[in-house]
C-alpha cells in the first residue's frame, strides 16, 4: 500500500471541498478545486470519504424527536417555574410578616415605654410643670394623647439620634431584603410552548 503524502494546501481545500458539499462553492472555485484533485492523490482521497460520508447521510431518515417529548419537556419547566414561585412566595411572605412583626414590637414596646415612663416621672417636680403646658396643648386629646405626647418628647430628646440610626438600619435592611427579592423573582417562561 502507498504512503500518500500530505498535501501542502489541506486546509484551503479541505474548507473548498466542504462548501462544495453545501453547494456554496461558486462556478471558479469549483473549477479551481477539480484542477487540485486531478493533481493531488492525497486531496482525491479526502473528497471521496467526504462524498461518501454526504452520500450516507442524504440516504438516511432523519429521526425527530419521540412522540409527546416537547409536552414532558414543558410539563418539567412548570413544574420548576411553579417550585420557583412557591418558593419566592414563601420568602415574600415571611419578610413581610416579620416586618409587621417588627413594626408592632416596636409599637408595643413603645407604649409600654410610654407607661413606665408616664408612671416613673410622674413625681417630678419638673416633670409636672412641663405636663401642665402639655396638658393644655393636648387637652382634646385625653388622657392618651398626653401621655403619649410626653413619653415621645422626653424619648426623642434622650434617644433620638439612637432610635433615628436604628430605625433607619431597620428600613434599610428591609428595602434591601425587598429588592432583592424583586430582582430574583421568578420570570415568566418564554420557550414558545407556554401562552
Amino acid at each position: 500500500m502507498d504512503v500518500v503524502e500530505r498535501c501542502e494546501r489541506e486546509q484551503q481545500v479541505t474548507e473548498m471541498m466542504s462548501l462544495a458539499l453545501d453547494g456554496l462553492l461558486d462556478e471558479v472555485g469549483r473549477q479551481r478545486l477539480q484542477q487540485h484533485l486531478d493533481t493531488c492523490p492525497a486531496c482525491r482521497a479526502e473528497w471521496q470519504a467526504m462524498q461518501a460520508v454526504s452520500t450516507l447521510f442524504e440516504r438516511s431518515a432523519l429521526v425527530g424527536p419521540p412522540l409527546g417529548f416537547a409536552v414532558r419537556v414543558e410539563r418539567r419547566l412548570e413544574s420548576k417555574q411553579k417550585k420557583r414561585r412557591r418558593t419566592f412566595g414563601g420568602v415574600a411572605v415571611l419578610t413581610s410578616s416579620l416586618s409587621l412583626a417588627g413594626v408592632t414590637v416596636a409599637a408595643v414596646c413603645l407604649v409600654v415605654l410610654g407607661i413606665v415612663a408616664w408612671q416613673w416621672l410622674g413625681d417630678l417636680q419638673s416633670v409636672q410643670v412641663g405636663m401642665e403646658a402639655a396638658s393644655q396643648v393636648a387637652s382634646g386629646m385625653g388622657l392618651v394623647g398626653k401621655g403619649a405626647s410626653l413619653f415621645l418628647g422626653d424619648l426623642l430628646l434622650r434617644y433620638g439620634a439612637p432610635l433615628l440610626f436604628a430605625l433607619g438600619a431597620g428600613v434599610a435592611v428591609l428595602v434591601g431584603l425587598w429588592t432583592w427579592l424583586f430582582v430574583r423573582r421568578p420570570k415568566s417562561p418564554q420557550n414558545g410552548y407556554v401562552g
